[in-house]
């Protein structure tokens, strides 16, 4: 890889990064949206370093010739000397040939069949200090509304909710479908939690089971109530929601939460 072909890498992966960024918001699959102007800061200092680098170097071509010319064999010498990268630097293309061929897609079902259950009931001692399962003015939503949740929301809620204020409310949530496991009977609405990048999203869901299964990675609005579990909350593995209403959405823009 010549000095040329190593400007040209930078130009490309800096235009792949403002191509995620500025015209789409295709970045939110692999990050936070507070990661986007990072992102397109740095896409613009990699096309400009790449577009100073090539013509540095087309400019020192030009002056070689020119020497060449003259019968300089100092410059002879020199233009069969530019510095060149290791051949494993063309590696560098693979981020490129990811975004513009073959964007890999967000995270979904196989993530959350491979990762397991949900991401666990919060410590005991915060369920303690917490006044009501659904925070301020949610409490004050009428018996037929219906209060929007995220799925995490929700969870975190029906673990914490020790005066089971949380049954028979009305909640929307919104995720994508999931197979329960092999012989299960119903199956998983289900989104991923990050707080950085795809590498630390974390698992949750709710179980459903009295509607049939939709095809995997597929998209629902569901409304319906918490089936109030038995016992303690806390050993409570996984909560299962019935549905009343249910609805196909298109892939938010940003798929996690």
């Amino acid at each position: 890889m010549n000095r040329i072909a190593q400007g040209l890498t930078l130009v490309l992966l800096g235009a792949a990064a403002l191509t995620s960024t500025v015209p789409t918001d295709l970045y939110l699959n692999w990050v936070k949206a507070g990661f986007g102007p990072f992102l397109i800061a740095a896409g613009v200092v990699m096309v400009v370093l790449g577009v100073l680098v090539i013509a540095s170097e087309l400019h020192g071509e030009g002056h070689d010739a020119e020497e060449a010319d003259e019968g300089s064999e100092h410059a002879e010498h020199h233009g069969h000397d530019h510095a060149r990268a290791p051949r494993v630097a063309w590696l560098l293309l693979l981020p490129v040939i990811a975004v513009f061929v073959v964007a890999p897609p967000a995270l979904g079902a196989y993530t959350v069949e491979s990762t397991g259950a949900s991401s666990g009931p919060p410590p005991k001692t915060e369920r303690s200090t917490s006044s009501s399962p659904f925070g301020d003015g949610l409490e004050e939503a009428g018996p037929n509304e219906v209060t929007r949740l995220a799925i995490r929301e929700f969870v975190l809620r029906a673990w914490i909710d020790e005066e089971r204020e949380l049954a028979g409310r009305r909640v929307e949530l919104v995720g994508f479908a999931v197979p329960e496991e092999e012989g299960g009977e119903g199956w998983y609405l289900a989104r991923l939690q990050m707080s950085c990048c795809a590498a630390d999203a974390v698992v949750n869901k709710v179980l459903i089971t009295d509607r049939p299964a939709p095809e995997t990675d597929t998209w629902w609005r569901v409304r319906g109530t918490w089936v109030e579990p038995e016992g303690d909350l806390y050993d409570v593995s996984r909560h299962e929601f019935s549905v009343d209403e249910m609805e196909a959405v298109t892939d938010p823009p940003d798929p996690y939460e």
